[in-house]
């Protein structure tokens, strides 16, 4: 009904379920790094923060809609779902990619279609370049303990994830954007729902 009827009331439900996932997933990544040796700061760092790595993105952003779906439903669910979660976890949400190309529905279409249809889908937004280099500024700017080659990280969010195609498009043109113009870039993917 979200997805397909544009009900946005299912908003806050889906988004309180996405936050949940998003709380598992930081625990787990909280998790792998406490299994990993410190890395070497640049100050002497107190125990607590030597024992107690925080893994935490640093922005959120979302996949895009094309301009006839966002007519057909009224909104762009994955935007929505990705809003939320920014604003409950306090997080810049960041408009990164646009639609070239208007797919048409997924759903109709084979594992091998879903992915060579995607394959030039999705461009890097007017502005987004400047997004990501505030973004890694800011990070160095304000963490001490980052090194310059230290990751931006991002969570992408999308609405429902199949065969991974969109996801990884999408990743692809960001990954490719930020190895271009020397900004290290870290993407977590995030779906409310696997069909």
């Amino acid at each position: 009904m979200y997805k397909f009827r544009g009900h946005e009331r299912y908003a806050p439900l889906l988004t309180a379920l996405l936050i949940q996932a998003f709380q598992a997933m930081s625990e787990e990544q909280n998790s792998a790094l406490a299994k990993e040796p410190p890395a070497p700061v640049a100050y002497s760092a107190t125990l607590a923060q030597q024992t107690k790595p925080q893994w935490r993105p640093d922005a959120v952003t979302y996949v895009p809609v094309s301009s006839e779906r966002l007519a057909e439903r009224g909104f762009n669910q994955a935007e929505r779902l990705a809003a939320g979660l920014a604003t409950a976890c306090r997080l810049p949400i960041v408009d990164l990619l646009q639609r070239q190309i208007n797919t048409t529905k997924q759903s109709f279409k084979s594992r091998g279609e879903r992915i060579e249809s995607m394959k030039e889908a999705f461009s890097i937004s007017p502005g987004a370049i400047d997004i990501l280099r505030e973004l890694y500024r800011g990070i160095i700017a304000s963490n001490i303990v980052r090194v310059h080659s230290s990751p931006l990280c991002l969570v992408l969010i999308d609405d429902i994830y199949t065969t991974g195609s969109t996801l990884n498009a999408c990743g692809r043109v960001i990954l490719d954007i930020g190895l271009s113009r020397d900004i290290p870039i870290e993407i977590y993917t995030l779906t409310l729902a696997r069909s």
